[in-house]
């Protein structure tokens, strides 16, 4: 199958979560947050925020950016792009 398609699902597929959703939503917003910022302002349990911020990484939905032992998350516009282009050509 073409590479670009099953990068394609991927990304649709880290999108079909409301959770996910609403945290590109916060880090559309800011230049970028920690985890624990993400855990206080979606008020879900640490664990459950890293899973789906993990999720978010491997679409590439996401960039980090590791400062010491925090890591800062913020989304990867150009890919938000591409895969609104993508979604928007059907």
């Amino acid at each position: 199958m073409d590479r670009n398609l099953e990068n394609m699902a991927k990304s649709c597929k880290a999108l079909g979560h409301p959770v996910r959703l609403r945290i590109l939503q916060l880090l559309a917003r800011q230049d970028g947050y920690y985890c624990g910022d993400i855990v206080g302002l979606v008020q879900m349990a640490q664990s459950t925020v890293s899973h789906h911020l993990k999720i978010l990484k491997e679409a590439g939905l996401v960039v980090t950016e590791e400062e010491g032992t925090f890591v800062c998350y913020r989304v990867d516009r150009e890919k938000m792009k591409e895969t609104a282009q993508f979604l928007l050509s059907y």
